[in-house]
């Protein structure tokens, strides 16, 4: 691929920019009475999320190479196809004249298996000149009009899809630009509400200053659930959990390991998810159950928090 004038000012993939730019997005909404302060508003918020929406949908470039692909099966199928119409075509000028015959020679196909695409398209249209100009002659070695007509018809796809495959691989290095431009104005943006929302929470808030934190040119994810712990109380048949808020979660998986789920030890299944900022869910519950939880912000989630164990006690 070409190399472009263009470079990423980020070293994260795009999806993580997005990622991080949501991120940010919910944090500034949460702290815009902080930020209206340097001029910052909701509309900022809003032009912001819908810069991020717009690069999330930009196509890929798998999905822009995959048509480049597609452009190029064609062209090569077409190419394997008339190989066979100019062999067939070669055989009756053989059959006619002789192979060593200097109109044998005028055909040029000795070397058409090692020329270029663009090449291999101008010979094609040589030897069909040929044939035409030769075609009452060769009538009796079973050349038609109706043959002729065919190979012009595949000489022609064969230039369209050539020119096809030219113009989907300039416009992947287009879209190549273009994501890069667009990915590096995005974060431009994001970087300056970073560097506001870092100097409104320096020395304040160490959990909201971590929102605006980009952290070494990574995304910044969410920290595993610390302190989970599985309360019950004699006579309630509810178990109920607790854990220390993460900076940044808008929810919480939660999720047993229970024998009654009939799975196997050490096997977790998603029981339910709790919206944040609660730090705390309650349900019924009257076995022995293990708890892990995962901090979740949309497609961002955490690693499992540490084991919590309870045993319930139902009071008769």
């Amino acid at each position: 691929m070409a190399n472009f004038t263009v470079q990423r000012d980020y070293r994260f993939t795009d999806p993580d920019l997005t990622n991080f730019t949501q991120h940010v997005c919910d944090s500034m909404t949460r702290d815009m009475s902080n930020l209206a302060v340097f001029g910052v508003t909701a509309l900022a918020v809003t032009n912001l999320q819908t810069l991020c929406d717009a690069f999330e949908i930009f196509p890929t470039d798998d999905y822009i190479y995959q048509e480049f692909l597609t452009a190029t099966e064609v062209k090569d199928a077409l190419i394997a196809e008339m190989r066979g119409i100019i062999r067939n075509m070669a055989l009756r000028v053989e059959l006619k004249w002789g192979k060593s015959s200097a109109k044998y020679r005028s055909l040029g196909i000795i070397d058409m298996s090692q020329i270029s695409d663009e090449a291999f398209t101008s010979r094609a249209r040589m030897v069909f000149a040929f044939m035409t100009e030769n075609k009452t002659e060769l009538a009796s070695e079973g050349l038609t009009q109706g043959m002729l007509d065919d190979m012009e018809d595949k000489i022609q796809a064969l230039d369209d899809a050539k020119r096809l495959q030219i113009e989907k691989a300039s416009l992947r290095a287009d879209k190549t630009v273009e994501r890069v431009e667009n990915g590096n104005a995005l974060y431009g943006f994001v970087s300056r509400y970073c560097e506001i929302g870092k100097r409104i929470w320096d020395g304040v808030n160490p959990a909201r200053f971590d929102d605006y934190v980009i952290y070494g040119g990574s995304t910044p994810g969410l920290s595993k659930p610390q302190n989970l712990s599985a309360n019950w109380t004699i006579g309630d048949p509810t178990v109920t959990l607790n854990w220390d808020l993460v900076s940044g979660a808008t929810s919480y998986e939660i999720y047993t390991c229970a024998v009654n789920y009939g799975l196997p030890s050490g096997t977790y299944a998603l029981l339910s998810e709790q919206t944040a900022p609660p730090q705390g869910a309650a349900f019924v519950a009257d076995k022995r159950n293990y708890y892990k939880i995962k901090a979740k912000n949309g497609t961002v989630v955490s690693d499992y928090s540490d084991e919590a164990w309870t045993e319930v006690v139902i009071s008769s």
